[in-house]
């Protein structure tokens, strides 16, 4: 509907949106969002069996688009076992990365490895979303003017809950980002960020050294995780009791930093 009048409206969007960065502030109709719950499989009168997707302003989703380069260019870089979100990256990548993994450990010990596969419950709406602004600051976005336009697009916001073409009364919601925002996939990923290093020093023992960035000169880091958004993989010896892993992930996620 936009695209017909995108050259005279594409000015006065910029204009509009350097004001939005300048005053840290956006229309209440931009922070407000209908979530439609989409039914995933299981009993149906289980709200836990409901993927709830955020319907929010278009003119939001634009903002954030020209959001989107600054905070890829702010964010602290992402680790080597994160695979979700990521150009160039893809399920298939993670899931060759595991099988070599798994053939590296055989060569190297003779045995097979165990491998817990964890899924983070509920994981874009129980995000503590101070760890991210806590993250982009120490990173670089702290003096920028959009950090605290980020934070009033995810923390002022309000949400109603569209059922039958019927809508809840409005309330805000304290954790968790936007699914259905063109920014959370990154920000959940900065998120979740630290737990490939926490799981090195706690979890398992390691399973591989890679380089760091890729590169032949940099150092050598242990792998023994791979995730793909908030899909986690845990590689370790048969000598880790597998019930020990999922109790340190939720030590893990559940420390405010």
């Amino acid at each position: 509907m936009l695209k017909p009048i995108s050259t005279d409206l594409s000015h006065l969007l910029s204009w509009f949106f350097s004001l939005c960065c300048q005053w840290s502030y956006v229309p209440s109709l931009w922070r407000h969002a209908q979530v439609y719950p989409i039914f995933k499989k299981g009993d149906s009168s289980l709200p836990s069996n409901y993927r709830p997707i955020s319907l929010t302003s278009v003119f939001r989703k634009l903002l954030e688009l020209s959001l989107a380069p600054w905070l890829a260019s702010v964010s602290p870089r992402l680790d080597l076992a994160q695979g979700g979100f990521r150009p160039r990256r893809s399920a298939l990548d993670q899931a060759l990365c595991l099988h070599e993994l798994m053939q590296s450990y055989y060569r190297r010990s003779h045995r097979l490895p165990v491998v817990a596969f964890l899924d983070i419950k509920s994981a874009y709406d129980t995000v503590d979303r101070r760890v991210i602004w806590d993250a982009l600051s120490r990173s670089g976005a702290g003096s920028s003017p959009c950090l605290p336009l980020l934070v009033h697009l995810f923390d002022d916001v309000s949400v109603s809950v569209l059922v039958s073409n019927h809508s809840s009364a409005p309330f805000s919601p304290v954790t968790g980002v936007l699914q259905g925002s063109v920014l959370s996939p990154h920000l959940y990923s900065v998120y979740i960020n630290t737990l490939p290093s926490l799981l090195r020093q706690v979890a398992v023992p390691a399973t591989h050294l890679v380089p760091s960035s890729g590169s032949a000169d940099a150092g050598m880091v242990p792998v023994n995780s791979l995730l793909f958004a908030d899909d986690v993989a845990v590689i370790g010896s048969a000598n880790v009791r597998c019930s020990t892993t999922p109790l340190h992930l939720h030590h893990l996620l559940v420390q405010p930093n």
